[in-house]
């Protein structure tokens, strides 16, 4: 069991600094096994992170913007900066952070950026907006199923697709990558790849039975859709406003996107629907 203070044991502590010197996705997703579902676990994580992130920032007010004491939100959830220097940039003389929660950002002015309480000037402005995680691509396509929907009218209460890769009234359409699958919890050319070969294996199905249609069926999409809110509901992560949970589209659902189980019981999932006749697909 983790410890709330500090790291806990010696033997933790020793783990989790192998882990930070080592780097890349390790402090995030190689640290405790259970620190997406238990707070105890993820605050550990958290204060681990954090105290090594302030150690770094001279200015201990941009410190507490930055790294704050109490987690906004728990640890991982939102996809952490997985950097070298990052931080350490914010000591730099010509470098300031503008908190957009405390001073929410107006408009667009001829100088720069005009918030509720002062104008910054700028010389360029990078503007970062409209990422429409996992469904958008689809969406921005006028694709039309055989009921006249298009994907963003069929989508606009909420993602459904079959094991993250169809969805009714949609035939012949199948794609990867797409929402409800492993996707972001992926390596992504891993995770598009795995994908097509199931669909590969279903064309070589189709072919040597004669068959030209495949769709799923509204119950299997329901299904795996009631399956993805079951995974998640057991984790933190609809505790913080995500692109994950598409929480950063205005007017889009509040859900998760992206197959929470892990690709082995993802796999074990397409399996089991080939090996039964590609189970909720009618084929014909």
């Amino acid at each position: 069991m983790a410890e709330k203070s500090g790291c806990g044991t010696k033997h933790n502590c020793l783990g989790a600094q192998d882990l930070w010197n080592r780097g890349g996705f390790l402090p995030w997703i190689g640290t405790y096994q259970d620190v997406f579902s238990n707070e105890e676990a993820n605050y550990t994580a958290y204060a681990f992170w954090r105290d090594k992130v302030r150690a770094r920032i001279k200015d201990p007010i941009v410190a507490d913007k930055l790294a704050p004491m109490i987690p906004m939100h728990p640890f991982g959830v939102k996809r952490p900066s997985l950097e070298q220097h990052y931080y350490d940039v914010y000591n730099e003389p010509n470098v300031q952070i503008v908190d957009l929660l405390a001073s929410p950002m107006e408009r667009v002015t001829p100088r720069g950026v005009k918030t509720n309480d002062r104008e910054v000037d700028v010389d360029i402005l990078v503007v970062a907006t409209g990422f429409d995680c996992l469904t958008g691509g689809l969406t921005s396509i006028d694709i039309r199923g055989t009921n006249g929907e298009t994907l963003r009218e069929k989508w606009s209460s909420g993602a459904r697709a079959h094991l993250g890769m169809a969805s009714a009234h949609f035939p012949n359409l199948l794609y990867i990558y797409g929402p409800q699958s492993p996707s972001a919890f992926c390596n992504g050319p891993t995770c598009a790849e795995l994908q097509g070969d199931f669909v590969v294996a279903c064309i070589e199905h189709m072919r040597r039975n004669n068959l030209r249609r495949i769709e799923a069926t509204p119950k299997a999409e329901e299904a795996w859709r009631d399956h993805v809110a079951e995974l998640v509901g057991a984790t933190l992560f609809p505790r913080a406003q995500s692109w994950y949970m598409g929480a950063n589209i205005p007017g889009k659902k509040r859900e998760m996107l992206v197959y929470p189980g892990g690709l082995p019981l993802y796999l074990q999932k397409c399996r089991e629907s080939a090996a039964a006749g590609y189970a909720g697909f009618v084929l014909s």
